[in-house]
């Protein structure tokens, strides 16, 4: 495989700022799935950033992209 090349997600899901990515792994058991979590924001300078932390207010969107994950998981599976 080349190292050079970048795995790509096997879906992403956004509620507003925060993002849950879904990456396809393989492994010896098997094909399985995971999630990683980001939440989007501008720095000082307007740039665009991500970041893995949540506050209070956020909490609401990590569960919906965490359940619509789940879901489209679940289906890819078969379950």
């Amino acid at each position: 495989m080349d190292t050079n090349t970048k795995t790509k997600p096997a879906h992403s899901i956004r509620e507003a700022d925060v993002k849950a990515t879904i990456w396809l792994n393989h492994g010896e058991k098997g094909d399985f799935y995971n999630v990683t979590l980001s939440r989007t924001f501008k720095d000082e300078k307007d740039h665009l950033k991500d970041t893995n932390s949540f506050g209070l207010h956020d909490l609401t969107k990590v569960e919906m992209a965490l359940k619509k994950a789940q879901d489209w998981i679940m289906n890819q599976l078969g379950e």
